[in-house]
């Protein structure tokens, strides 16, 4: 059975433009894809990239002493709209910051809930968030673990752990005091000793 008829076709020469056409048709599909391709793998690196660098800022000695500074007054009993004012804020807009980029589209939603959801949403526990970004942030989080039948905030784990938090960054902070810290040793440098030439003795012409 013949399923393509060849009859009259030509391939080469007059009347072969039809294949040629073809051809290209093929060649700037295979480009376009190849395009589309390295233009997928250069926005998964830029994304990786920018996660790494916001995964870098919230474990920075700054927010660690932010997050410190919280969690001793939330184990003294503070409420939340009574927490240490430049603390809770130092939190709250870094939360409010990586809201807003996954909001706009600027990062991917899904590799941030992978690396941060969790986190995000044990803060807007505590901080009972008035940020937009922070709160709508939180909820997604939330949203997309009841999907995978996961609860992330348990608020009786939360307080039973906070002990441990506050270990936790105490180690860090000292860890970057550590870091900062250039222990300088003295080696004993010896002293060359140069021997003292005898003065010439005079004698009387």
């Amino acid at each position: 059975m013949q399923l393509i008829n060849t009859n009259g076709m030509s391939f080469i020469g007059p009347g072969s433009e039809w294949f040629w056409s073809a051809i290209s048709g093929l060649v700037l599909a295979v480009t376009f894809l190849a395009i589309y391709r390295q233009l997928r793998l250069q926005a998964d690196g830029a994304a990786i990239a920018q996660l790494t660098d916001i995964e870098h800022e919230w474990s920075s000695e700054r927010l660690a002493r932010a997050k410190l500074k919280v969690l001793l007054a939330l184990e003294a009993g503070t409420g939340p709209d009574e927490l240490p004012d430049r603390a809770r804020s130092e939190i709250g807009f870094f939360w409010q910051r990586v809201g807003f980029l996954v909001r706009s589209g600027r990062i991917d939603r899904r590799l941030v809930h992978e690396h941060l959801g969790d986190q995000v949403q044990v803060w807007s526990f505590w901080l009972r968030p008035q940020w937009r970004d922070f709160a709508w942030l939180a909820r997604d989080a939330a949203a997309m673990d009841a999907k995978n039948g996961v609860t992330t905030v348990d608020p009786a784990s939360l307080a039973e752990y906070l002990p441990g938090y506050i270990s936790h960054f105490r180690a860090a902070i000292e860890m970057f005091e550590e870091l900062r810290t250039v222990t300088v040793r003295l080696t004993p440098t010896p002293v060359p000793v140069t021997a003292a030439r005898p003065e010439p003795v005079q004698t009387a012409s």
